[in-house]
């Protein structure tokens, strides 16, 4: 059920329906914690509303951005692992980007309550405690 549950949430992100993302799977007080990817060391959002503006801001610097994953796990202790991919293009610079990454969510009674953003899969998969 969680992993159908985040398979469902990435599906509304993919096809760009942040309504629907954050109303209906993020618990209020949902944490999306991006304190190990090397590009944000401190951020930290809690709560849909904060959740939401971060999405918004992060689509807006990109010009033909795409997402996906290459597989999505199940993890202990009623966590879900997505091992992703996004690229584009940066709307101002025009620098391309192009990573891998992995995001672990923690759901409880059918909703997100965590996100735990990763740049290194590796380190996402030891810590929701699977191997590679």
């Amino acid at each position: 059920e969680n992993v159908e549950v985040v398979r469902e949430a990435w599906g509304a992100w993919l096809r760009r329906d942040l309504n629907t993302l954050v109303a209906s799977y993020f618990d209020s007080e949902v944490v999306y914690d991006l304190t190990n990817f090397r590009e944000w060391p401190d951020r930290l959002n809690r709560g849909r509303e904060s959740l939401r503006r971060f999405l918004d801001e992060w689509l807006e610097v990109w010009e033909d951005f795409e997402a996906g994953e290459d597989d999505i796990l199940a993890a202990p202790h009623g966590r879900v692992v997505i091992l992703a991919w996004q690229r584009g293009t940066g709307r101002q610079s025009g620098l391309p980007m192009d990573m891998e990454w992995a995001l672990i969510a923690t759901v409880r009674d059918g909703t997100i309550t965590r996100l735990d953003a990763y740049d290194d899969r590796a380190k996402a998969l030891e810590a929701a405690g699977l191997r590679e």
